[in-house]
């Protein structure tokens, strides 16, 4: 059905929430080896997204290993700039990625305030929290990520605003922080 509506590339996020053992991770590769096998059968890229409330996937350095394990050049991660600061990664996690590794990225900021507070609605727009966004794209520009960054917000100022203004606001924001990275 995607390859239909002439899509590329396709991403689900890890929402586990059961207990999984060490044994459990062997499984997920083979899975996300099968998953790539039919996406390269409708020439297309997949991706799996880590999430921070995730019992499986929740960290940088955990989707790493998952996608190095699987590969598979049908098989990318989704790297979420939210996620990736709103939970347990480490900065330093982002010197295992490969060029290639990443198929795209959420580019989004996370506002000032106690990490067990975030939720889904408290992404802000790029430039707005305390992300240190520069630096991070920085280092995946480094890492060889050269692919598109799309913003994901879900405040119902941002779901009820005017869609014009509020993608203006986005692209100015965005942009001034892409900039600073060197990255345009």
């Amino acid at each position: 059905m995607l390859a239909t509506l002439g899509l590329k590339r396709f991403y689900a996020p890890v929402t586990a929430t059961t207990k999984f053992t060490e044994d459990d991770y062997p499984v997920g590769v083979d899975n996300m080896r099968k998953v790539g096998d039919v996406a390269k059968q409708f020439d297309m890229t997949a991706m799996a997204e880590f999430t921070r409330a995730s019992t499986f996937i929740a960290t940088l350095g955990t989707m790493v290993r998952m996608i190095h394990d699987t590969a598979h050049l049908n098989m990318r991660m989704l790297f979420d700039c939210y996620h990736f600061w709103s939970g347990q990664s480490k900065f330093e996690d982002l010197d295992l990625v490969r060029p290639g590794d990443i198929g795209h990225v959420h580019f989004q900021d996370v506002p000032d305030m106690r990490r067990e507070l975030l939720e889904q609605t408290t992404r802000v727009i790029p430039g707005d929290g305390v992300t240190p966004l520069v630096k991070i794209l920085r280092k995946l520009g480094e890492k060889g990520y050269a692919g598109p960054l799309s913003v994901e917000l879900f405040l119902p100022k941002f779901q009820q605003g005017d869609p014009y203004e509020i993608a203006r606001e986005i692209r100015t924001k965005a942009e001034g922080m892409m900039r600073q990275a060197r990255v345009v």
